[in-house]
């Protein structure tokens, strides 16, 4: 009886250690994906949208990519912007 409880732990303590594993492997494969625009040679590239939009001249991938977010949240893009918007 004792055996057999001995096997059942181990046997539990093992699909524990398993199941652990994959779990950090699943967290860190995700946490990889989240994060792929930061790329290194996003920061490289010119924007894909230079030659449509005035304003993305000289602007690389990631920063074309900052400025939308931004503007879809509505930041001031300029201290008199700002300044505005307070008063």
């Amino acid at each position: 009886m004792v055996k057999r409880m001995l096997v059942r732990a181990g046997i539990g303590l093992a699909l524990a250690a398993v199941a652990r594993v994959g779990i950090k492997k699943f967290l860190d494969d995700r946490d990889a994906k989240d994060h792929s625009y930061l790329d290194p040679k996003w920061d490289e590239a010119p924007s894909v949208d230079a030659d449509k939009d005035e304003e993305e001249v000289g602007l690389t991938q990631l920063d074309s990519i900052y400025r939308a977010e931004w503007q879809a949240n509505a930041y001031p893009r300029s201290e008199a912007e700002r300044k505005a918007l307070e008063e």
